[in-house]
């Protein structure tokens, strides 16, 4: 089971919704717009989730849109058109994870997601 949280602005595609159980809904301000954004607490069953929602994810403009989430001891960090993933606990591939995440445009100070098991 896919386990995580996902920004619900971040879809170009909400059909993506309809694969995810929802655990929790929040709304978070921000400092720009949209004013709330609303972060989905999901678990999901569905074994290609994670190229699904590479292709769900918006373009985002000048926001590089990612989702991190774990299953069975690995991490995943999805972007648009990628799935990056590594064994939790191995620092030297979430080292590589990042270092891809900052080539694809993702701000260093946003590489700060846990590691869930």
């Amino acid at each position: 089971m896919f386990q995580g949280l996902l920004i619900k602005e971040s879809l170009e595609d909400e059909r993506l919704l309809d694969l995810v159980q929802v655990q929790k809904v929040e709304l978070w301000a921000t400092d720009n717009r949209p004013k709330y954004w609303t972060a989905i607490t999901f678990t999901s069953g569905e074994p290609d989730f994670p190229e699904q929602l590479s292709r769900a994810l918006g373009k985002g403009g000048n926001v590089t849109w990612y989702v991190d989430f774990a299953r069975n001891g690995i991490k995943y960090i999805v972007l648009r058109g990628h799935v990056l993933t590594y064994p939790i606990g191995d620092a030297q591939a979430k080292k590589q994870v990042m270092d891809r995440c900052l080539a694809l445009g993702v701000p260093i100070h946003q590489l700060d997601w846990e590691e869930t098991l």
